[in-house]
């Protein structure tokens, strides 16, 4: 397994605002309501004052969620759709195109990225960082590729830990559920002086199987996973400071691999387990100064290698190198930041059965430069902001993402902001190098079994481009109550799909059977049209309720091409057009909190490529109730109850990679925090 240097940065903040912020927890309903967010323009902002789609997610919120994993933690957020897969695994996305691997969302801990390039998305079953190590989680819904990079097309989250001086001393945490559930999380930290602090934490989670949808037999989706994470901060003279991390994890995850159309269809189920194991380990610093001049600077950089193997199938090692600078200086009216990254990606790859890679060996190295500049037209009331970033990759070409956005604040009280925005997906090197067996077709009298195998064509695939306006208005109608609305329209271009490529015949242990090629291009094209609502409000200083809505419409092109045409189609339909969230926190006295959440989703349907069988998956509503008692003031305890209305369901049929869907099913959790 080769080495990998990752550079990224998070924007910049002071030491001293860094842990208090993370010392949510302590902090009254009514404090929680006044956020800072970082992530939209790499500066701390108020989150009522940026000209963006924004949502933080604080520490509090993930606690009093009852939530085991980092994708349900998600669901609270309005235009970002989540859907469990099994027992690990979760197709997560903002603003449609959801899949196994969502491939136009950036995810970001502390702004490295964790967006794996060889697929092309986020492996959300490996437990990057525990989340009792989180400060908050921003979110940025819309493009961020002028800010983040490629990739960051419809949205960024931005996971940022919590400062090693806000984990001083103990902690341990456990819980134990229904449905074979069991995590424990335990944190040693201190101060080795006024100026150095560290934290060392430590996680293992497990779930047992879920039940087929199909036979209500148990599937092997039994997962268990587990990280070690260490920081030590130092705070240095004139205002500089240093961080230093390092982690790693493992996770283990099985599956059953359908080999027939319908992997509904209990009568011809044919399925064979395989177990996905992934390993990661990083280090990585971050140097933040400030000149003379009043020059803000910050230099992040990180060495980390994973390894993901699906046994006896495929295996991925994965090495990266990157360096990234940022600098900010503030004139006149006039806030201009500046960066340039590099980053280089090696992996070596091995493959059997039903996949194969033209190369086995690859490196992908990514170069980008930025400025934006945020320009007071009129103080305190009018803002413009221009940016662009330039990149420029040896697997997909140059890439220009603009961005520009104008903010209008009449009053106090009122915030109207548009957005234009332009983003490139670069194609993965799965989409360049892969040849897959995505299905089969049984015999007939007259045809042969078929082989349904989707291989890269013959002219080398295109980036993504996504570009149009956002529009988003905010109202505080009192210092108890707010209210966020964002409206978008985006037009896509050049999004990969297939196309028929003729029949291969061959033969299999005697047995003459023929392939049907699907050769990868860049045939799609669409629309993206929505709404977004976000509703805060205080009704008394111990009781806070967040609504959130979110209406979102694809509207792919008709094509020529009629695996175009269908993928589209496919598109179109596996968006829920709506998605709600309605939470309740209530904190009945200093000892006691009581916590609802109802959530829900319309249906979708999905087509399993290439198959013609369509699979519905029905809406939902269900609800998720907390309640939680300090014994002490160091000892918490609480019981928590997930989907507890409804009937049984299944949120997700996945696409590329075949697996068996299963139930979600009520559950039922104890937990125990105590702090020393």
């Amino acid at each position: 397994m080769k080495t990998l240097l990752a550079i990224t940065h998070i924007g910049l903040a002071t030491l001293s605002s860094l842990a208090c912020a993370a010392q949510d927890e302590d902090l009254s309903l009514e404090e929680l309501t006044k956020t800072e967010i970082s992530s939209v323009s790499r500066r701390n902002q108020s989150l009522t004052n940026v000209p963006a789609a924004a949502f933080v997610i604080t520490a509090e919120d993930i606690r009093r969620s009852g939530a085991q994993a980092l994708p349900d933690i998600l669901r609270m957020v309005p235009g970002i759709q989540v859907a469990q897969i099994d027992s690990g695994r979760y197709a997560v996305t903002a603003r449609g195109f959801n899949g196994r691997f969502a491939n136009k969302l950036q995810v970001l801990i502390d702004g490295r990225s964790v967006y794996h390039p060889f697929f092309s998305g986020t492996v959300w079953e490996y437990d990057p960082i525990p989340l009792e190590d989180i400060e908050r989680i921003e979110v940025i819904r819309g493009a961020g590729a002028a800010m983040w990079g490629v990739n960051a097309v419809n949205g960024v989250i931005n996971i940022i830990s919590r400062h090693s001086r806000a984990q001083s001393g103990g902690l341990v945490a456990a819980s134990i559920g229904s449905n074979g559930q069991g995590q424990l999380y335990t944190r040693g930290g201190g101060s080795i002086d006024a100026d150095t602090s560290w934290k060392l934490s430590a996680q293992g989670r497990h779930a047992e199987p879920s039940k087929q949808s199909s036979n209500d037999k148990y599937s092997e989706d039994s997962l268990s996973n587990g990280v070690v994470d260490f920081r030590f901060d130092r705070a240095l003279a004139a205002g500089s400071d240093i961080s230093i991390w390092a982690n790693a994890g493992s996770s283990s995850l099985g599956d059953l691999y359908p080999l027939t159309p319908n992997p509904l269809n209990p009568g011809t189920l044919i399925s064979v387990p395989v177990t996905q194991k992934i390993t990661n380990q990083t280090l990585g610093s971050r140097y933040r100064w400030l000149t003379a001049q009043g020059i803000e600077s910050s230099l992040q950089a990180s060495i980390a290698s994973s390894s993901i193997e699906i046994k006896g199938a495929l295996g991925v090692d994965h090495n990266q190198f990157d360096i990234d600078y940022q600098g900010r200086y503030t004139f006149a009216a006039h806030d201009l930041l500046w960066g340039a990254s590099h980053r280089t990606v090696s992996d070596e790859v091995w493959s059997r059965y039903v996949v194969s890679i033209a190369k086995p060996e690859f490196t992908q190295r990514t170069t980008g430069i930025f400025v934006h500049d945020n320009w007071s037209l009129i103080a305190d009331t009018l803002q413009l902001g221009l940016g662009a970033r330039w990149d420029h990759t040896n697997l997909g070409g140059r890439s220009f993402s603009p961005n520009a956005t104008l903010m209008w604040t009449p009053t106090r009280d009122d915030t109207l902001w548009t957005k234009y925005s332009k983003a490139p997906r670069m194609p993965a090197r799965a989409e360049y190098d892969v040849t897959m067996l995505t299905g089969f077709v049984a015999p007939t009298l007259l045809t042969p079994p078929i082989a349904i195998r989707a291989r890269p064509g013959n002219q080398p695939l295109r980036q993504e481009t996504m570009e149009g306006f956002e529009l988003g208005y905010r109202r505080q109608f009192a210092p108890q109550i707010g209210v966020d609305l964002s409206l978008f329209r985006y037009r896509y271009s050049d999004i990969v799909s297939s196309t028929y490529a003729g029949f291969q015949p061959d033969v299999l242990y005697g047995i003459p059977f023929a392939y049907q090629n699907l050769d990868r291009n860049n045939d799609g094209n669409g629309w993206l049209s929505g709404a977004e609502l976000n509703v805060d409000w205080l009704l008394t200083p111990s009781w806070r309720m967040q609504l959130s809505y979110a209406y979102t419409h694809v509207d792919m092109d008709n094509s020529t091409n009629p695996i175009a045409n269908a993928q589209g189609t496919k598109e179109e339909r596996a968006t829920p057009r709506h998605y709600g969230s309605l939470r309740s926190q209530w904190n009945i006295s200093s000892s006691q909190q009581f916590d609802a959440w109802i959530r829900g989703s319309s249906g979708i349907y999905r087509t399993l490529t290439p198959y013609t069988t369509e699979i519905r998956v029905p809406g939902y509503l269900t609800l998720d109730l907390r309640y939680a008692f300090k014994a002490t003031k160091d000892l918490e305890l609480a019981v928590s109850g997930r989907n507890l209305v409804g009937p049984r369901r299944i949120e997700y049929v996945t696409d590329y990679v075949p697996a068996t869907p299963v139930i979600i099913e009520p559950s039922l959790l104890l937990s125990a925090r105590w702090k020393f």
